[in-house]
């Protein structure tokens, strides 16, 4: 199975590189969840936090990006909103809510609920919502992070509205790893959104896959469609004659052993490129790699070190080797 170690001895492109910083500050996250959890007496807020944190680690561990998208906002959302609610109702203690704190409450609550709601549209449907999407969770992480400041600053500056909640959220948690814990719940929060941003803006891929779409005898958003398997049939050279489908994966050709099409050829490069079926718009997507290129059956040699999209009939030749796309 492909993971974030494999793709960055593979190929360290500007995406994986990205990926595997990203994983990083995700495991320092868990790691300060953690130091907090220690020193807050079990706190159940750290627990969640720690919790999430290490799901999310292991998921983008196996760049199963995908289900990391899904993940991080359905899970980080359920935790904003129990920690918000109890820091907005219960921090009263019954006593009356200021309107600002309500608004503020129902704002997060509402954008919360539409960036899960759009994260299933994209992820379940042939609907593409990426850039809405993307928008959404910045605009969520803005107004969260514009919130928790409005409340840490008010017991310095008197605030009545927020004084209250600061004062029962910091005696709530345990003042010696309150800030690390904070940090790590920062860390999470912000780096979901750039993991968003870099997944559907990002300088390697511009989309991200389908979870899941019924087919309904249409090309819709899926790794295979009615009758149809993406993959590619060898006409010339070691694989000639033989088919190999993608089967929902990344396929990676070269002349290591690490790779899933291996071809012992001294012009074919260790990891010469990659191959991926888009399922939305219905074309392969080729990364040059290589110091030999990539080339077209018109002759076109492929832009090296992005991606490229190739409609499915193309013949590629990799060095001397001759595939088709089905």
């Amino acid at each position: 199975m492909d993971n974030i170690f494999t793709a960055l001895v593979r190929r360290r492109t500007t995406g994986v590189v990205m990926e595997f910083v990203l994983w990083c500050i995700v495991c320092f996250a868990a790691l300060l969840s953690l130091i907090a959890l220690a020193m807050g007496a079990g706190n159940f807020v750290w627990i969640l936090l720690l919790l999430t944190a290490a799901g999310l680690g292991v998921i983008m561990a196996f760049r199963l990006k995908e289900v990391a998208l899904l993940y991080s906002v359905c899970v980080f959302n359920a935790i904003l909103f129990l920690i918000h609610y109890l820091v907005f109702s219960v921090s009263y203690g019954g006593g009356p809510q200021t309107a600002f704190s309500i608004v503020l409450f129902i704002l997060t609550f509402l954008l919360s609920l539409a960036v899960v709601a759009c994260a299933f549209v994209q992820f379940f449907s042939r609907v593409n919502m990426g850039t809405v999407l993307t928008i959404l969770e910045i605009c969520n992480v803005a107004l969260i992070m514009i919130m928790q400041i409005l409340m840490y600053a008010a017991q310095y500056v008197g605030e009545d509205e927020y004084y209250n909640i600061n004062t029962y959220h910091r005696s709530w948690m345990n003042a010696k790893g309150y800030w690390i814990g904070t940090t790590a719940f920062w860390l999470i929060l912000v780096l979901i959104a750039v993991f968003y941003a870099y997944c559907f803006w990002g300088p390697v891929s511009d989309r991200a896959d389908k979870l899941y779409v019924s087919n309904g005898g249409n090309r819709g958003g899926g790794s295979t469609y009615a009758g149809f398997h993406p993959g590619m049939k060898g006409v010339t050279g070691a694989y000639a004659g033989r088919t190999i489908y993608l089967d929902g994966r990344t396929l990676t050709i070269g002349s290591s052993e690490t790779v899933n099409v291996y071809i012992p050829d001294p012009q074919v490069s260790r990891t010469h490129c990659a191959i991926r079926f888009n399922s939305q718009t219905g074309y392969y997507e080729i990364l040059d790699q290589s110091t030999n290129g990539v080339y077209l059956g018109n002759g076109a040699r492929l832009y090296q070190g992005r991606y490229t999209a190739v409609q499915s009939g193309t013949t590629v030749f990799i060095a001397s080797h001759q595939f088709m796309l089905l």
